[in-house]
């Protein structure tokens, strides 16, 4: 009888795995790198940063796009005025309407996004707003820019997966830093009290009112709107009909329009009806959680559809 030999199979995606596990690895040790050289010119970039009076813009291009996104609604939710600034912000004219005096860009540039780094550098310095440079290139461009480099933090064979994570985390340190240079409480601790066993509070105590509210009637424009926006980030500007509530607009709308935004065309062009709202009994932690669900800078909190509040993930983490 012949003797049965059994080939040696492996396991279908084993191979995979092995790439997987390699992949960790190698983000591990690029967050470690990344963790050593948070010395000082970290705490001077994050110092400079956090003595911006305005808004922090958020720019990235290709796999830097889904991290300047994941910044801008970090600094958002902890109470930094911020706002993605996509590809199509820095079109003809796009950049014009999205910054204002006072404010600052942020931007995480990659090798592969030399042209766009270029645009970002030109508009910044047309409109004379500052630009913080977050890159890994050794030949940084030089002039009136703030520059942090991680040089050697992340390996070349593995940039295109490892850089995005290295930049979120740094995204994370720059937050919390910003959020200490300018004396606010830990977001984390915050947010823990307030959804935790403490005081179950409710919206009615936390939000904004009064004169504070960004309202706009009907047959305003989207100047008008763009205004309110600038002065109130991060937000949303309620549009009435009858003094009740019929829709809202926020700067993601004025992002998408880009280009082809008109500024006299009316608020009820644009406007998104119906906008998830809040009432004066509900919770903090269902505010939040709406917020988070809704992608929302702000919600308003209503009583009989009209506007009596608003609140943003700051006031909920603040309370």
């Amino acid at each position: 009888m012949p003797a049965v030999t059994h080939a040696h199979t492996s396991t279908p995606g084993s191979a995979g795995f092995g790439a997987a596990v390699q992949l960790l690895r190698a983000q591990a040790q690029s967050l470690n790198l990344a963790a050593g050289a948070l010395g000082k010119v970290f705490a001077d970039f994050a110092g400079r940063m956090g003595a911006v009076p305005g808004r922090i813009l958020v720019a990235g291009a290709g796999a830097n796009d889904c991290v300047a996104r994941y910044t801008a609604r970090k600094f958002s939710s902890s109470g930094i005025p911020s706002l993605f600034a996509g590809t199509d912000s820095f079109g003809e004219g796009g950049i014009s309407w999205l910054a204002s005096p006072g404010d600052a860009m942020l931007l995480f540039a990659v090798r592969e996004e030399d042209a766009f780094q270029e645009e970002v550098m030109f508009a910044t310095s047309r409109m004379d707003i500052p630009l913080f440079l977050l890159t890994d290139q050794e030949d940084s461009p030089g002039g009136n820019h703030h520059i942090l480099k991680l040089s050697g933090a992340v390996p070349p064979d593995g940039e295109r997966e490892v850089s995005p994570l290295v930049y979120m985390a740094l995204g994370e340190a720059l937050a919390r830093e910003i959020r200490r240079i300018r004396g606010m409480k830990d977001s984390s601790a915050d947010a823990a009290k307030t959804l935790g066993g403490g005081r179950f509070r409710r919206v009615s105590e936390i939000m904004r009112k009064g004169a504070e509210l960004p309202l706009l009637k009907g047959d305003a424009v989207l100047a008008e709107a763009r205004t309110l926006l600038r002065r109130h980030a991060p937000c949303v500007v309620g549009v009435m009909k009858k003094d009740k509530l019929s829709g809202v607009i926020s700067d993601a709308d004025f992002r998408r329009m880009g280009s082809r935004i008109e500024l006299d065309a009316p608020v009820t062009k644009v406007m998104r009806a119906p906008a998830a709202t809040l009432v004066e009994e509900d919770s903090v932690a269902e505010a939040l959680r709406l917020l988070r669900e809704n992608g929302a800078a702000a919600l308003f909190v209503l009583r009989e559809r009209r506007p009596v509040g608003l609140v943003g993930p700051y006031d909920c983490l603040k309370a």
